[in-house]
């Protein structure tokens, strides 16, 4: 199979010191006698194949999509800069990094712009260019689009605005009950939650560093809270969570979702008596990809496997010493606080007892065939200002630990291919200040996790749900230190199984309710407990399987299905019912059993919450707010507010099931048999859809031998031109589930 796959090689010398090969899915491959000539012709390589979605990328990044998209930018551009660098800043920052680091990014510009050149001269620049030159990549490019992947997947938090306006739309419904179902919707610590170290691994032994909230913390917080115009405040939620860097990013195939999963196996479970790790980043789909592969290889540096475009280095893949992963840790990096306005001066703000001005940085953004539009970035001592509510006189700031330090993840991240063992790997992660779960699987026999993050060290006067004082009295005390931060070596079980899951059991959610009872991270713990030995085919078919099958279903089927054993059903509803009778949460493309269920356990939401909670201002709102965690825990009295009222959890099975067979029927028959199941599917304009897109936009799975060997796939393909070859080539590949394999020796390569 290896010899098929090369048959379609292609050779691309560069330089004479230095060649880049494409094996026969186009990935290209580089060998270098030196650091500095490996990443040029890194740079090199990755504008062959996506200089257009690099250009899109730092525009995206750095606040200029609308100079070449017109007003469709103009949203996403104004984000960018309210949130963004200074070109001094970047300088700053790139001037901070280690010499070795800038170097090599300087190598990457140099590649790029080299083949920028040589497109100008030849007259083959992308058609998307309109005949115009590119002005010359920069270093500053490439760090903004560092710092655009790490927020987009590498903080979190920041979601008290969010809360503010849910507090404030409760408490007109709720009066006194109010606290009673923040602390039911907002939950800090679920103990049946299942994270990714068991409590007999931990290392740490339980020991938080975090302060524990109290009632009495919460009632004292919400007293402190502005006033909130929720009209207002609205647009805040998708300011503060860069929405509409989001959809456009979508749109132009630009990273824009977060997620991710992996499983590591200890060599004493494998199959194969070494290590495996399985890493399936979930960054969404696009045509090309948001994602790049390559492999590099030279004295100092060598890696196969997922790099991104326009920045330099391997993130995710293997080195000869060592495979590793990535997901999101989703740890609450950032906070909102809330400062007063001056009501004469909407330009300054009260903080330590006195009048400041913000800092202002103001531009101007090109927006083709229309007028030049006004931006400015105002930055209070916390942080760039979300949103000024003049009706209340607050404005609403953002504080993140990685401020003016996400660029130095990239200088740590350069350094694991070089690292071998786990005390190597334990010291990057300790220094990593973005929010990620690090998976590592050695040569050596060991597999490890690390939590990483900059945490800050909160007032203990603070509840982490709502928005902070911003007067000086509540700011934050620091930052929790490397070694507090979970982590785990060679577990006992074998096994580090992870979906963006918590890490411990001890870690609470703070201001988002992401971890319960009910996580998806059940789907891969469940599949591979109880098996004795693991392949990587058995990795590669739990890929498959949580694309393709529910985990929900198991907390609330098997009640559903006793409540209606004694109920007089019509004939559509026994039907209904005996389709679901033996599913097992199987989600195929035209089954039966999803529609049905989907639909009641939407209904059982409602019937549930909605008399006591109203809409939550939409549906999508509602099912946001109303969790499946807490559907069960209204179902198991485990709540403060009993919100089944005069009914049993039976009754309400019963009810929501009733009306949602009625439902159904009316719009769509009366034959149960024909009510199919559409999945999700991974979409691109120009090529047919692949069914099921719960999955890595790159997934990978490699074998800990002395020497590493792996596989990968990244659909469609490397490519971003619709006329080559290598546009598509892994689209087939993700349409069966299948791999390409993880080049990276110059003996399994065609000589130059």
């Amino acid at each position: 199979m290896l010899l098929a796959l090369l048959a379609a090689a292609t050779v691309h010398p560069v330089r004479a010191e230095a060649i880049v090969l494409r094996d026969s899915y186009g990935i290209p491959h580089i060998f270098a006698p030196d650091v500095s000539g490996a990443f040029e012709q890194a740079g090199y390589a990755v504008a062959e194949d996506r200089l257009w979605q690099m250009e899109m990328s730092r525009r995206s990044a750095r606040g200029q999509l609308s100079e070449l998209l017109g007003q469709g930018g103009v949203r996403s551009d104004l984000n960018a800069i309210r949130f963004g660098y200074t070109n001094s800043e970047y300088a700053h920052m790139f001037a901070e990094l280690p010499e070795d680091t800038q170097a090599i990014f300087r190598s990457y510009a140099v590649g790029i712009n080299r083949r920028i050149g040589d497109l100008a001269t030849s007259g083959k620049l992308p058609m998307a260019y309109m005949g115009a030159k590119p002005r010359p990549w920069e270093v500053t490019d490439s760090l903004a689009i560092s710092v655009n992947l790490i927020r987009q997947f590498g903080v979190g938090g920041a979601g008290e605005i969010r809360n503010l306006l849910l507090y404030t739309y409760l408490r007109d419904r709720l009066k006194e009950r109010t606290r009673l179902a923040i602390e039911d919707i907002l939950w800090q610590n679920d103990s049946a939650s299942i994270p990714t170290v068991a409590d007999s691994d931990d290392p740490l032994k339980g020991k938080s560093p975090f302060p524990k909230a109290s009632e009495k913390t919460l009632a004292s917080h919400l007293a402190l809270l502005p006033k909130a115009n929720l009209l207002e405040l609205l647009p805040a939620i998708r300011i503060e969570e860069r929405a509409e860097m989001k959809d456009l990013a979508a749109e132009l195939g630009l990273p824009h979702r977060w997620g991710s999963y992996a499983m590591v196996v200890g060599k004493d479970r494998s199959a194969l008596g070494v290590p495996i790790l399985l890493n399936g980043p979930q960054m969404g789909f696009s045509g090309p990809s948001v994602i790049h592969q390559m492999s590099i290889e030279c004295p100092d540096y060598t890696a196969v496997g997922l790099d991104v475009p326009g920045m330099p280095g391997v993130l995710v893949g293997h080195s000869p010493y060592a495979a590793w992963g990535l997901t999101s840790g989703i740890a609450d990096t950032d906070d909102i606080f809330f400062v007063q306005l001056n009501p004469d001066n909407p330009g300054q703000y009260r903080h330590g007892g006195a009048w400041k001005d913000f800092e202002v940085a103001e531009t101007s953004i090109k927006v083709k065939g229309a007028e030049s539009v006004a931006a400015k970035r105002e930055i209070s001592a916390y942080g760039p200002v979300v949103i000024k509510s003049t009706s209340t006189g607050v404005a609403y700031v953002l504080k993140s630990t990685l401020w003016m330090s996400e660029v130095e993840n990239s200088a740590h991240a350069l350094h694991i291919p070089s690292s071998k063992t786990m005390a190597d790997f334990q010291n990057i992660s300790r220094r990593l200040s973005a929010t990620f779960n690090f998976f590592v699987a050695t040569t050596q026999g060991d597999i490890g996790w690390f939590y990483c993050g900059l945490m800050p060290v909160r007032s203990e006067k603070v509840d982490p749900r709502f928005p902070t004082p911003g007067t000086g009295q509540f700011d934050w005390s620091g930052t929790i230190s490397g070694d507090q931060m979970p982590f785990v070596i060679n577990p006992r079980n074998g096994i580090i199984a992870n979906w963006n899951n918590k890490p411990v059991s001890w870690w609470p959610n703070m201001d988002t309710p992401a971890w319960g009872r009910i996580f998806r991270n059940e789907s891969i713990v469940d599949r591979l407990r109880n098996l004795k030995v693991i392949s990587p085919q058995v990795l590669q078919g739990v890929t498959r399987e949580i694309a393709t099958k529910g985990f929900e279903y198991k907390h609330f089927l098997p009640r559903l299905l006793d409540s209606l054993k004694k109920q007089p059903l019509n004939a559509v509803e026994l039907q209904a019912k005996q389709f679901l009778d033996h599913w097992d949460g199987t989600e195929l493309d035209g089954s039966v059993q999803p529609v049905i269920y989907d639909a009641w356990f939407n209904s059982l939401r409602e019937e549930i919450f909605a008399p006591t909670l109203g809409t939550l201002l939409s549906p999508a709102t509602f099912r946001l707010v109303v969790q499946p965690t807490l559907i069960w825990n209204s179902m198991h009295g485990k709540t403060k507010i009993d919100y089944l009222g005069d009914k049993s959890a039976d009754e309400v099975n019963v009810t929501a099931f009733r009306k949602t067979v009625s439902g159904l029927a009316q719009r769509l028959g009366n034959d149960v048999a024909t009510w199919r199941y559409r999945s999700p599917r991974i979409q691109w304009k120009s090529l047919p859809d692949v069914h099921y897109n719960d999955r890595g936009t790159y997934i990978q799975v490699v074998e800990l031998w002395n020497t590493p060997r792996g596989l990968f796939v990244a659909p469609p393909g490397v490519s971003e031109d619709p006329t080559s070859p290598f546009f598509s080539d892994q689209r087939e590949l993700a349409a069966n589930w299948a791999y390409a394999p993880m080049l990276w020796k110059r003996s399994d390569l065609p000589a130059r």
